[in-house]
């Protein structure tokens, strides 16, 4: 839970280490928490336990974790042993401090722009500058202010939309694209990771953690549209002449994009603890499954969610086939990780969102309402902001199981009677 296993197979491990360990253990799995259930048949009691945890997402650490449990549910490692590796896990530091994690936030910044928004050269150093900002605040100011972190999702979306918008405006909107700026600088806090993982629950029929787990990215997405439409309404406002452009033409060649693809990878897998062997297959997996949307979207122009299920598809094929194909070559590797799904393949699904792919109508959303609001009188701004919000949820619920549909075909088709020793540890 900590470090970003897969919640919606989590019980499907604890119950499969329980087995092992020879105990009678009942788990149930909710958002940020997990009831666990001891029972003893001889003396008929049972203790329950609450175990709180905020869901995190460290994919160094990640891999590490489930090396020390596969070696303790094979016997090859003792749970004395395994408590004591567990332990020093969790009481080292993170790999990289903030300021590396704020470096790797705007460079992912910049790597997304091109691809994903159709941002130009001229505009990549300002989402550098943006995204900066952003980091500074999530990875500086929200740890150590919690009153802060509450609102932090509608405060820096206002300050990007605000910045973006006054940058935008520079030469009557010819020379910077606002609309570029302000979605690759918020793209790596976009609810991409929650959605899947929501989505993954509902399929799996974890009726509960999927429906709390949606709704939260639901209501977080508008958080989101409504400081975007509230930091480009308070320029419009200052500034009678600003911009009002919400897409970009870009002079970037499309085949600079499969540049920027591992660039971003690796400033998104670096800002969530990777580690640098990790980083080739990261690219590759990534890499494959952009190839296959990429090239799907320009025939499917008008379905986003066939494109994310082809997508998603080949980097959960090519994850699960690289995890299975060296599995029998385990023991001549140390425990770093290297056969971890997982980790692998949720930078992939990152650039496949980007960070949230179903919550790009929120960006539009929110750019649409504020120009309604400048240039039209408030009725039609509420009913434009009600109608793009309306489409914007139902396209976020398609895509969200347009992606989970592809993750389980791919996992069905490499583990079609999955695994008899150990829980997969997959998408």
């Amino acid at each position: 839970m900590l470090y970003g296993a897969p919640t919606h197979r989590l019980e499907e491990y604890m119950s499969m280490t329980a087995q092992v360990l020879e105990i009678d253990g009942s788990f149930i799995y909710f958002p940020g928490c997990m009831l666990v259930s001891f029972g003893d048949l001889n003396a008929r009691t049972s203790e329950m336990k609450l175990v709180r945890c905020a869901q995190g997402l460290n994919l160094g650490k990640l891999d590490e974790v489930h090396d020390i449990y596969k070696n303790v549910v094979h016997d090859r490692l003792g749970t004395v042993e395994g408590y004591e590796l567990l332990d020093e896990i969790m009481n080292r530091k993170p790999k990289f401090n903030a300021w590396w994690c704020i470096l790797f936030y705007s460079v992912a910044s910049v790597a997304v722009a091109p691809w994903s928004f159709g941002g130009s050269w001229i505009d990549l150093p300002i989402c550098f500058g943006i995204g900066g900002i952003i980091g500074f605040l999530q990875f500086v100011v929200c740890p150590k202010n919690t009153l802060y972190s509450s609102v932090f999702e509608v405060s820096s979306s206002i300050i990007a939309s605000f910045i973006a918008r006054a940058i935008g405006s520079i030469n009557g909107g010819n020379t910077f694209c606002y609309a570029a700026i302000v979605q690759s600088s918020l793209a790596l806090i976009l609810p991409g990771y929650i959605i899947l993982c929501g989505s993954l629950e509902l399929q799996s029929r974890n009726i509960v953690a999927g429906s709390v787990r949606m709704f939260y990215a639901f209501i977080y997405s508008l958080m989101l549209s409504f400081g975007l439409t509230l930091g480009a309404a308070l320029y419009g406002w200052l500034d009678k002449n600003a911009t009002s452009a919400t897409s970009c033409k870009s002079d970037i060649s499309p085949w600079f994009y499969f540049l920027f693809i591992p660039l971003f990878t690796m400033g998104i897998a670096l800002t969530n603890q990777a580690s640098w062997s990790q980083l080739p297959m990261m690219s590759f997996i990534s890499g494959a499954g952009y190839v296959v949307s990429y090239f799907s979207s320009k025939h499917f122009k008008e379905v986003t969610e066939l494109n994310a299920t082809l997508g998603c598809f080949i980097i959960g094929l090519v994850s699960n086939i690289y995890s299975r194909l060296l599995k029998s070559f385990n023991k001549y590797f140390t425990t770093r990780g290297t056969f971890m799904t997982v980790s692998l393949m949720l930078p992939g699904i990152f650039v496949q969102v980007p960070s949230g792919i179903a919550s790009q109508g929120s960006v539009f959303t929110g750019i649409n309402t504020a120009n309604s609001l400048v240039h039209s009188n408030s009725s039609e701004a509420a009913s434009t902001s009600n109608t793009n919000s309306l489409s914007f949820g139902m396209v976020m619920i398609q895509v969200a199981l347009g992606i989970s549909v592809g993750l389980y075909l791919s996992t069905i088709l490499v583990y079609p009677f999955g695994k008899k020793n150990t829980g997969l540890f997959t998408l």
